[in-house]
């Protein structure tokens, strides 16, 4: 019964965060905050600190990505409570499994979608001449890696040609990601309009603003980094907004786990 409830929960919390993710790009606390409530409380009635292991870890992970700027606060707090409602399913650990297929999923969408709206509006090849080399180099070497996987008969060649395609679709995206953040999401911002928890454009942040401001592997605006730049009487800065929605991803792929949990069955997780 505990199960089902929990599975329920898990459902209708991602499906309403998909939803508002897809239209607003907000995952809302009013959605993550009881999921991660109900997780609590359901750990706690069956009196098993073993299952507070996974969300905290996946937590401490997900902070240190949005610190670093990879992922929005909701994210954390989705992945928080996705991992707390539902922490082992049939032994392994769930969220690994779901988000794993939501970032299969993503990232084959996203690369032909952006990279397609990319070649529509014109591909600047020379500002993305570093990503490409990077990408060919980082997919030979790849390319390597996985067939000796499966010369040495460590992975499936069907699973590992799954996971090498999936590569091939982030390496292309990789490749032209300068040009495509440049086109679509990089805003030059006034300081008085700056919020904090903003994703910083590291990549078109004048060289010298960024020293005074010491942000090393930091990737979002806080309090101290805005008090700096008022400071410097800095007018403007390059952050990057509307990033492509993950939650609706997150949602699938949590569907597709829960329908077909033997599909990465491969996981020793």
């Amino acid at each position: 019964m505990i199960l089902e409830l929990r599975i329920a929960a898990l459902l209708a919390g991602t499906a309403v965060s998909a939803y508002t993710d897809a239209k607003t790009g907000l995952i809302l606390d009013k959605v993550t905050y009881p999921m991660i409530a109900l997780g609590i409380i359901s750990n706690l009635l069956e009196f098993d600190l073993n299952l507070f292991v996974v969300p905290v870890v996946v937590f401490a992970i997900g902070y240190v990505l949005y610190w670093l700027g990879k992922i929005g606060g909701g994210d954390v707090k989705l992945f928080t409570g996705i991992a707390l409602l539902l922490p082992y399913l049939g032994g392994k650990i769930f969220i690994v499994h779901a988000l794993l297929a939501a970032a299969i999923l993503s990232i084959v969408f996203y690369s032909v979608y952006y990279v397609g709206k990319y070649w529509r509006t014109g591909i600047d090849l020379r500002e993305n001449k570093q990503g490409i080399v990077s990408s060919a180099i980082l997919g030979a070497i790849i390319a390597v890696y996985f067939f000796h996987l499966v010369s040495m008969q460590f992975m499936d060649a069907t699973v590992a040609a799954i996971f090498f395609t999936t590569v091939l679709f982030a390496l292309f995206f990789f490749a032209f990601e300068r040009g495509i953040k440049r086109n679509f999401f990089l805003r030059e911002v006034e300081l008085g309009k700056l919020e904090e928890d903003e994703v910083i454009a590291t990549e078109f942040l004048d060289k010298d603003i960024k020293e005074k401001l010491k942000l090393y592997f930091k990737g979002i605006f806080g309090k101290g980094e805005i008090e700096e730049l008022k400071k410097q009487e800095v007018k403007k800065v390059p952050i990057y907004r509307g990033m492509p929605p993950f939650a609706p991803f997150v949602f699938i792929g949590i569907v597709i786990v829960l329908w077909k949990p033997e599909l990465f069955g491969f996981l020793a997780v």
